[in-house]
């Protein structure tokens, strides 16, 4: 049992860094955890919580071939988990879960949209500025 555990921690730090290409930091900001739990998670010091298989399932967007993979060690001859093929299916998802946001929000979609007939430093400042209302939601 405790090979798989082993096999768990480490393929989902694998899938963070060679799929997402996300730092430590920002997946646990996205998995709503401390950046100490999510390392002690991933250097097998800590026993990833079964509650959490969802939530890392959901947020990194793993689909459920991979995950049944990671998990169970399952591999069909068809399915592919090269980290390149799983990166794209992962923008793509995060491309459309983008487009929906701007559907339902169309005020943003227009500003979003003049933006794109701005020269490149005001498109520059604009992102900035975004960033660090971003930040100082996160941190209110």
């Amino acid at each position: 049992m405790k090979r798989m555990e082993i096999e768990l921690h480490e393929e989902l730090q694998r899938y963070r860094k060679e799929v997402l290409e996300l730092s430590q930091g920002e997946a646990a900001e996205r998995l709503n955890i401390g950046s100490s739990s999510l390392s002690n998670y991933e250097r097998g010091i800590r026993e990833i919580p079964s509650k959490m298989l969802p939530k890392f399932k959901e947020v990194y967007k793993i689909p459920t071939k991979e995950m049944n993979r990671i998990l169970y060690g399952e591999n069909t001859d068809e399915y592919n988990s090269d980290p390149m093929v799983l990166r794209e299916s992962f923008e793509n998802e995060e491309t459309a879960a983008i487009i929906q946001m701007l559907d339902e929000h169309p005020k943003l979609k227009r500003v979003l949209a003049s933006l794109t007939y701005q020269t490149d430093k005001r498109k520059e400042k604009f992102s900035n500025q975004v960033s660090q209302l971003y930040n100082f939601i996160r941190e209110w």
